[in-house]
Protein backbone atom coordinates (compact mmCIF):
# COMPACT_ATOMS: atom_id res chain seq x y z
CA UNK A 1 0.00 0.00 0.00
CA UNK A 2 2.70 2.51 0.94
CA UNK A 3 5.49 1.17 -1.21
CA UNK A 4 7.18 3.93 -3.17
CA UNK A 5 4.98 6.70 -1.76
CA UNK A 6 5.79 9.52 0.59
CA UNK A 7 2.61 9.20 2.63
CA UNK A 8 1.76 12.47 4.34
CA UNK A 9 -0.77 13.21 7.07
CA UNK A 10 -1.63 16.83 7.71
CA UNK A 11 -3.17 18.87 10.51
CA UNK A 12 -3.61 22.60 10.89
CA UNK A 13 -0.01 23.00 12.11
CA UNK A 14 1.75 19.74 11.31
CA UNK A 15 2.88 17.51 8.50
CA UNK A 16 3.53 13.84 9.30
CA UNK A 17 5.58 11.99 6.68
CA UNK A 18 7.85 9.02 6.34
CA UNK A 19 11.37 9.78 7.56
CA UNK A 20 14.09 10.45 4.97
CA UNK A 21 17.90 10.42 5.04
CA UNK A 22 18.00 14.20 5.58
CA UNK A 23 16.35 13.61 8.98
CA UNK A 24 19.45 11.90 10.37
CA UNK A 25 20.74 14.92 12.34
CA UNK A 26 17.57 15.57 14.30
CA UNK A 27 16.90 11.84 14.75
CA UNK A 28 20.40 11.55 16.20
CA UNK A 29 19.62 14.49 18.52
CA UNK A 30 16.27 12.98 19.55
CA UNK A 31 17.92 9.66 20.38
CA UNK A 32 20.34 11.53 22.67
CA UNK A 33 17.75 13.66 24.43
CA UNK A 34 17.83 12.95 28.19
CA UNK A 35 14.08 12.24 28.31
CA UNK A 36 14.35 9.84 25.36
CA UNK A 37 17.17 7.97 27.09
CA UNK A 38 15.32 7.88 30.41
CA UNK A 39 11.89 6.86 29.14
CA UNK A 40 12.53 5.07 25.83
CA UNK A 41 16.12 3.93 26.22
CA UNK A 42 19.22 3.60 24.11
CA UNK A 43 18.27 2.50 20.60
CA UNK A 44 21.84 2.15 19.37
CA UNK A 45 21.99 5.50 17.58
CA UNK A 46 25.55 6.56 18.46
CA UNK A 47 26.60 8.03 15.09
CA UNK A 48 24.94 9.62 12.07
CA UNK A 49 25.42 6.30 10.29
CA UNK A 50 23.37 4.70 13.08
CA UNK A 51 20.71 7.40 12.56
CA UNK A 52 20.58 6.43 8.87
CA UNK A 53 20.09 2.80 9.92
CA UNK A 54 17.30 3.88 12.27
CA UNK A 55 15.59 5.64 9.34
CA UNK A 56 16.08 2.60 7.10
CA UNK A 57 14.52 0.37 9.78
CA UNK A 58 11.58 2.77 10.09
CA UNK A 59 10.98 2.56 6.34
CA UNK A 60 11.20 -1.24 6.41
CA UNK A 61 8.58 -1.18 9.17
CA UNK A 62 6.26 0.77 6.84
CA UNK A 63 6.89 -1.77 4.08
CA UNK A 64 6.29 -4.78 6.33
CA UNK A 65 3.26 -3.53 8.26
CA UNK A 66 1.69 -0.70 6.26
CA UNK A 67 2.36 1.76 9.06
CA UNK A 68 5.25 3.09 11.11
CA UNK A 69 6.74 6.11 12.85
CA UNK A 70 6.23 9.36 10.98
CA UNK A 71 8.55 12.33 11.11
CA UNK A 72 6.53 15.25 12.50
CA UNK A 73 7.36 18.70 11.18
CA UNK A 74 6.02 22.23 11.40
CA UNK A 75 3.87 22.76 8.33
CA UNK A 76 4.93 26.39 7.85
CA UNK A 77 8.66 26.16 8.51
CA UNK A 78 9.40 22.51 7.73
CA UNK A 79 11.34 22.29 11.01
CA UNK A 80 11.40 18.85 12.63
CA UNK A 81 9.45 18.44 15.85
CA UNK A 82 9.73 14.71 16.58
CA UNK A 83 8.12 11.41 15.68
CA UNK A 84 4.67 9.91 16.06
CA UNK A 85 3.15 6.80 14.57
CA UNK A 86 2.27 3.16 14.91
CA UNK A 87 4.61 0.33 15.81
CA UNK A 88 4.11 -3.41 15.50
CA UNK A 89 5.73 -4.67 18.68
CA UNK A 90 4.98 -8.29 17.85
CA UNK A 91 3.47 -8.93 21.29
CA UNK A 92 0.10 -7.20 20.86
CA UNK A 93 -2.79 -7.94 18.53
CA UNK A 94 -3.06 -4.22 17.73
CA UNK A 95 -0.62 -1.53 16.60
CA UNK A 96 1.06 0.48 19.36
CA UNK A 97 1.03 4.29 19.32
CA UNK A 98 4.52 5.72 19.83
CA UNK A 99 5.70 9.31 20.00
CA UNK A 100 8.68 11.42 21.03
CA UNK A 101 9.20 15.14 20.62
CA UNK A 102 12.31 17.25 20.45
CA UNK A 103 12.67 19.52 23.54
CA UNK A 104 11.64 22.69 21.66
CA UNK A 105 8.36 21.05 20.57
CA UNK A 106 7.13 19.97 24.00
CA UNK A 107 4.32 21.66 25.88
CA UNK A 108 2.64 23.13 22.79
CA UNK A 109 -0.05 20.54 22.07
CA UNK A 110 1.99 19.03 19.23
CA UNK A 111 1.92 15.51 20.68
CA UNK A 112 -1.86 15.61 20.95
CA UNK A 113 -2.29 17.01 17.44
CA UNK A 114 0.06 14.43 15.93
CA UNK A 115 -1.53 11.65 18.00
CA UNK A 116 -5.01 12.60 16.77
CA UNK A 117 -3.80 12.50 13.16
CA UNK A 118 -2.29 9.04 13.63
CA UNK A 119 -5.38 7.72 15.44
CA UNK A 120 -7.63 9.01 12.63
CA UNK A 121 -5.30 7.42 10.06
CA UNK A 122 -5.37 4.10 11.93
CA UNK A 123 -9.16 4.08 12.12
CA UNK A 124 -10.14 5.64 8.78
CA UNK A 125 -7.41 4.44 6.42
CA UNK A 126 -6.03 1.27 7.97
CA UNK A 127 -9.34 0.07 9.44
CA UNK A 128 -7.78 -0.60 12.84
CA UNK A 129 -10.25 -1.22 15.69
CA UNK A 130 -7.85 -1.01 18.65
CA UNK A 131 -4.58 0.65 19.58
CA UNK A 132 -2.22 0.01 22.43
CA UNK A 133 0.38 2.28 24.00
CA UNK A 134 2.86 1.99 26.81
CA UNK A 135 4.88 4.42 28.87
CA UNK A 136 7.61 4.31 31.44
CA UNK A 137 6.01 4.36 34.91
CA UNK A 138 7.57 7.78 35.68
CA UNK A 139 6.59 9.39 32.35
CA UNK A 140 3.53 11.24 33.61
CA UNK A 141 3.48 13.70 30.67
CA UNK A 142 3.10 10.87 28.14
CA UNK A 143 0.50 9.18 30.33
CA UNK A 144 -1.54 12.42 30.43
CA UNK A 145 -1.25 12.75 26.66
CA UNK A 146 -2.49 9.19 26.14
CA UNK A 147 -5.45 9.75 28.46
CA UNK A 148 -6.28 13.02 26.65
CA UNK A 149 -6.29 11.03 23.40
CA UNK A 150 -8.85 8.65 24.92
CA UNK A 151 -6.58 5.78 25.98
CA UNK A 152 -7.47 3.94 29.19
CA UNK A 153 -4.83 2.54 31.51
CA UNK A 154 -5.11 -1.25 31.69
CA UNK A 155 -2.32 -2.10 34.10
CA UNK A 156 1.39 -2.72 33.89
CA UNK A 157 3.38 -4.55 31.28
CA UNK A 158 6.53 -6.47 32.10
CA UNK A 159 8.91 -7.39 29.28
CA UNK A 160 12.39 -8.82 29.38
CA UNK A 161 15.06 -6.12 29.27
CA UNK A 162 12.58 -3.23 29.64
CA UNK A 163 11.54 -1.32 32.75
CA UNK A 164 7.95 -2.02 33.81
CA UNK A 165 5.61 -0.05 31.54
CA UNK A 166 2.15 1.33 32.11
CA UNK A 167 -0.08 -0.28 29.49
CA UNK A 168 -2.92 1.61 27.75
CA UNK A 169 -5.69 0.53 25.37
CA UNK A 170 -7.92 2.50 22.97
CA UNK A 171 -11.05 1.07 21.36
CA UNK A 172 -11.46 3.02 18.10
CA UNK A 173 -14.94 1.61 17.49
CA UNK A 174 -16.39 3.30 20.57
CA UNK A 175 -14.07 6.31 20.83
CA UNK A 176 -15.89 9.62 21.13
CA UNK A 177 -14.13 12.83 20.04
Amino acid sequence: MLKGTSLILSTSRLRLRKPVADDRNWIFALNHDPLWLRFIGNRGVHTLKDANRYIDNALVHFENHGYGLFAVEDKLTGKPLGMCGLINRGIFSAPDLGFALLPQARGQGIGGEAGEAVISYARDTLGVNYLTAMTHADNTDSQKLLMNLGFKKRGNLFMSGVFAQHFFWLDLKTRQR
